[in-house]
């Protein structure tokens, strides 16, 4: 074999009666060679594509003959047959190298043990003695070759538990996957891996405490790991509990070199740089990962994103669309869609995402773009009602720092109509149910957009303290909550200052072009009109940024002000017109709309 081709594995075939092996030694298998840079397993998200295209149902149980099915389908080089049998009280692992095209034998191992907890280390016995023979290179192996026990767990129940978790995963599924990883950790408190997959699932699921704990967890117990996953733990730690984004992609970069065919590391560089505004890098690395794995909801979720930040929208659509015509789509997928309709002017589209996630469980995250359309729109009302929903949506699925997250981000979007009271209410209870990292931030911004110096002061110094390595928190958030601070104290000049930290980033997903937005007003502030035009026309430049948020909409009132200040009664005109459009279905009744139309007047 040579670096290029791909193996397929087989379900195990168990002839002992022992239902713990089912799954449990293909799991083994994989993890053991996974291991290898020179080895290229089939991704188990194509396994169940291939076997959707074929007819049949993508759980089917891989047996020998079906195996290599998809292997002549899709070219695949090999594919291992594994089995397991027992005589008396010893078992007997065996484990065969195929030749898809001939079915000729490749290489061929058999490892018999006397106990039952010895299977493991078998499996692992005979793969590391097939890599050989498969044509990897003694020094590769050596370097590469953690006993799957000690790499994951000695554990056959955990290492079942973990299986069931990542079938459920590969499917795109985080929410179903966490108690299969939970259980794993529960069965074995030692077991890294799982609680790294358990950290990320509740990360990719907006449980940013949980992911952290966790993750943590997985860190202090990384040196029960192969070389590939130590990797995965450290990269995650650094994303998820210290946000040392240098650090992340450091690591993420050396994975990569590392196991060039890995998609994560592509993936996660993917959103790493979009999530910094860097969405030229992010695309390229959007577009290897979709290369390598072009059957993983991950996939498509992070080549849609780049696109999106390039303004890019009909191939961000596109993506999106092909994701669910794949039946790999998402609440976010959908919401995506919703976004795009949203920009598009297609209400019936709107309306049609919005129908779809009516009920799942993460409908929260849908509900949320609603509230932040309706506000873009100038629709407070109808805004007000979607945050309600989306909050009590994810109160009942018990997602708690969900719903703190969202009652603060409604805490901004009041801030930004001028509603006061409502802003620091909604971001008092959001930091009485949860004062997680993101909805400290959140909150923050809303205690400082409504004035709140003191609790924005607190907010801020929380931050700094919790998380002084954290790169958004200390360059993005905490400039931008201490700026508002300084606006409102009467310090344009050093809230501009403060803000010169968030230039790297505000660009990204992330910020949401929030800092921009602020040092807009900062400028206003100042009565540096054409200063303050610049920054609120990069706003307007970067809709897939942006996106719903509701300063998008208010950067055109902005612009217009700046405009009018500067002397250009023309541009003005135009600015206070385009935001009047708009918001031609507004409530009559909103303060900032009634300023907006007298200032207008005066213009004219």
């Amino acid at each position: 074999m040579t670096e290029k081709d791909s193996i397929l594995l087989s379900d195990f075939v168990n002839t002992t009666g022992d239902p713990v092996f089912d799954g449990t030694l293909k799991q083994a298998l994989a993890v053991q060679l996974e291991q290898s840079p020179f080895l290229n397993i089939f991704p188990g998200e194509r396994v169940r594509d291939t076997l959707r295209y074929m007819g049949r149902s993508a759980d089917e149980r891989l047996t020998p003959d079906v195996a290599r099915q998809i292997c002549q389908r899709e070219s695949i080089k090999a594919v291992m047959n594994g089995s397991i049998s027992s005589i008396g009280s010893q078992y007997v692992v065996g484990v065969d190298a195929i030749n898809c095209q001939t079915g000729d034998t490749l290489a061929r191992e058999q490892v018999e043990v006397e106990k039952k907890e010895q299977v493991l280390g078998a499996v692992g016995k005979a793969a590391s003695r097939l890599r050989g023979k498969l044509g990897e290179s003694l020094a590769s192996i050596k370097k590469f070759d953690a006993p799957v026990e000690e790499a994951t767990t000695s554990s056959l129940e955990a290492l079942k538990a973990f299986s069931l978790g990542e079938a459920e995963r590969s499917k795109g599924s985080e929410l179903t996957a966490i108690p299969f990883y939970k259980h794993a950790v529960e069965l074995d408190p030692n077991f890294g891996v799982a609680y790294a997959r358990l950290g990320q699932s509740y990360a990719n699921s907006g449980q940013s405490e949980l992911a952290a704990e966790k993750t943590k967890l997985a860190f202090e117990r990384r040196e029960r790991a192969s070389e590939l996953e130590k990797l995965y733990i450290s990269t995650h730690y650094y994303d998820n509990v210290t946000g040392e984004l240098d650090k992340s992609i450091e690591a993420y970069q050396l994975w990569k070199r590392t196991y060039p065919r890995d998609s994560i590391p592509t993936n996660n560089l993917g959103v790493a740089y979009s999530s910094m505004g860097k969405f030229d890098q992010g695309l390229e690395e959007a577009q290897e990962t979709m290369r390598l794995d072009p059957n993983s909801a991950f996939s498509y979720g992070v080549l849609g994103g780049a696109y999106l930040g390039l303004n890019r929208l009909a191939e961000a659509r596109a993506v999106r669309q092909k994701e669910i015509a794949r039946n790999l789509g998402s609440t976010n997928s959908h919401r995506d869609l919703y976004m795009l309709d949203f920009l598009e002017g297609d209400t019936a589209g709107m309306q049609r995402e919005a129908e779809w996630a009516k009920g799942k469980p993460d409908e929260f995250f849908m509900l949320e773009t609603v509230a932040e359309a309706a506000a873009f729109s100038g629709q407070l009302r109808k805004s007000r009602e979607a945050y309600h929903q989306a909050i009590e949506s994810a109160q009942r699925g018990k997602f708690e720092e969900g719903a703190a997250g969202i009652a603060a981000r409604q805490g901004m979007t009041e801030a930004m109509f001028s509603n006061s009271l409502k802003a620091r209410e909604a971001a008092q209870a959001a930091v009485a149910v949860n004062r997680s990292r993101f909805t400290l931030i959140f909150a923050g911004m809303a205690q400082s957009m409504a004035g709140d110096v003191r609790q924005a002061t607190g907010t801020a110094d929380e931050l700094s303290k919790r998380f002084p390595t954290d790169a958004f928190v200390n360059s993005v958030w905490v400039p931008s909550i201490r700026g508002e601070i300084e606006i409102n104290r009467g310090n344009p000049g050093k809230a501009i200052e403060l803000l010169q930290a968030a230039s790297p980033y505000e660009f990204g997903f992330f910020p949401r072009m929030l800092p921009t937005y602020v040092r807009g007003q900062a400028y206003l502030r100042a009565r540096q009109g054409k200063e303050a035009a610049a920054e609120f026309q990069k706003v307007l430049d970067h809709r897939g940024s942006c996106q719903t948020s509701p300063q998008c909409a208010l950067a055109h009132l902005q612009l217009a002000r700046a405009r009018a200040l500067s002397g250009d009664a023309t541009g003005a005109r135009s600015a206070y017109q385009d935001f009047f459009a708009i918001w031609k279905d507004a409530d009559p009744d909103i303060s900032i709309l009634k300023e907006a139309k007298a200032e207008y007047a005066k213009l004219n």
